[in-house]
């Protein structure tokens, strides 16, 4: 049955990718209804993230901002199931960088890069990366549970020479390609909410408590790799650039957690500019750090 479902999606979205943006964007609007009224995906989600990071805005500034999230979402959904299938040539017109001479001048210097970026606007930039680049382009990724949709997701993301990785396996990797003397480039989406068990850094993040992963920063102190975070910003619908921002390139001389509080800090800065465009539909503070304590104490007391 999943295969079944697998090759009837892939067919349709097949067909959508060759339909023209102004044409495309008609089914966006179609989902936007479907998520928005007809469904409420993940309204009281939604609801409860924006009231706690925003709690100074008015009930009607958090409903028109919630509408204008799921309006980004459709359009996000719909752009990421068939960007799978677009040419360079088309990729280039949706995804442009503002400055790639830093990445290139660290390339020339042989350093590894760590790039930290957020679910903010369109996060799908590993094609981007692999034919702009010469780095070897690293991408972690969580594997699909449908293996058919997996192997579809993992096509498109290696067709311009990515190399996906489990987050797992990430590091072995990494030191692979450093002891051959080939400079990477990992791209890493560090905005999701840890497994409690491995919570070890929390800081102040929209006006919350958050628990942050700290898996970018202890590779780059590991690798000795340069840190920069990825703006996205969104220039017209279907259209987007992205500028880095050097963190540091002498990881190592930094107190512990400094680079985990600067790339939270530069994702909350363009959340700020722009809310609607950040994931809200994830359930990013599902433990508040008092809960996460108080079970972190019952575990201690078990022996756990």
């Amino acid at each position: 049955m999943k295969y079944i479902a697998y090759i009837f999606t892939t067919a349709f979205l097949r067909l959508l990718a060759l339909l023209p943006p102004r044409l495309l964007y008609i089914f966006s609007d179609i989902l936007f209804v479907l998520l928005f009224y007809i469904a409420g995906y993940r309204k009281k989600v939604v609801t409860k993230n924006l009231s706690a990071s925003f709690p100074g805005k008015s009930p009607e500034e958090l409903k028109h901002t919630r509408r204008k999230f799921y309006r980004h979402l459709a359009d996000v959904i719909i752009e990421n199931a068939v960007i799978q299938y677009y040419s360079k040539r088309r990729l280039e017109k949706m995804f442009t960088f503002r400055n790639p001479e830093m990445i290139r001048e660290y390339y020339e210097r042989g350093r590894d890069i760590i790039l930290v970026t957020g679910h903010y606007n369109n996060w799908e930039w590993s094609a981007p990366l692999a034919y702009t680049f010469k780095h070897k382009i690293i991408v972690v990724y969580m594997p699909l549970r449908n293996k058919y949709f997996d192997r579809e997701v993992m096509r498109a993301r290696t067709k311009f020479g990515a190399e996906v990785v489990p987050m797992g396996n990430v590091g072995r990797i990494l030191f692979k390609y450093k002891q051959e003397g080939i400079p990477t480039l990992t791209g890493m989406a560090a905005d999701q909410r840890p497994i409690r068990k491995h919570v070890q850094f929390w800081t102040r993040f929209l006006n919350q408590e958050t628990a942050v992963f700290t898996g970018s920063e202890k590779l780059a102190r590991k690798l000795d790799a340069v840190m920069v975070f990825m703006k996205v910003k969104r220039v017209s619908r279907g259209k987007y650039s992205a500028e880095t921002t050097l963190i540091s390139d002498k990881p190592n001389e930094l107190l512990p957690n400094a680079l985990t509080e600067a790339h939270t800090h530069l994702l909350e800065q363009e959340i700020l500019a722009d809310p609607a465009n950040w994931l809200w539909s994830h359930d990013r503070w599902k433990i508040s750090y008092e809960r996460w304590l108080k079970l972190k104490e019952r575990d201690k007391a078990e022996g756990k």
